[in-house]
């Protein structure tokens, strides 16, 4: 798999003072992670612990809570995990899907995703077809 960094910027969830870092896009991890010196100085601090498996298989209880993300002109929140100091910032999954991007390696860029709604019932009447 191609591993390539892209330009976000990152704020606290209830402020729109935004701060760009490059962030490695890391489809493998589940939620992003910045250090967490960085994610305090933002004025982010944990609200709950998440068990998360490292790459090596060592599974780690780490601090989480809740960042806005921009990517490009789109903003969302999303879960974020704290790092260590010497951790790298990752762009993770669950942030890649809340803006329905995906990972394109081959041309090391973020692509718009398909999107899939899935156990819709019948008689839905919420949405419309798109073109």
């Amino acid at each position: 798999m191609g591993v390539f960094t892209v330009e976000i910027e990152v704020a606290h969830p209830s402020y729109r003072r935004f701060t760009p870092v490059c962030a490695i896009v890391d489809t493998g991890a589940t939620f992003s992670m910045l250090p967490e010196a960085f994610l305090r100085a933002l004025g982010i601090e944990p609200i709950s612990d998440a068990e998360l498996t490292t790459a090596d298989g060592q599974t780690l209880l780490s601090p989480i809570s809740e960042a806005r993300f921009r990517i490009g002109e789109q903003e969302r929140t999303a879960t974020v995990a704290f790092g260590a100091a010497d951790d790298l910032y990752l762009l993770g999954a669950h942030t890649l899907q809340s803006f329905g991007l995906i990972a394109d390696t081959t041309q090391h860029r973020l692509a718009t995703a398909k999107l899939l709604m899935v156990g819709i019932r019948q008689g839905m009447t919420r949405g419309k077809p798109a073109n």
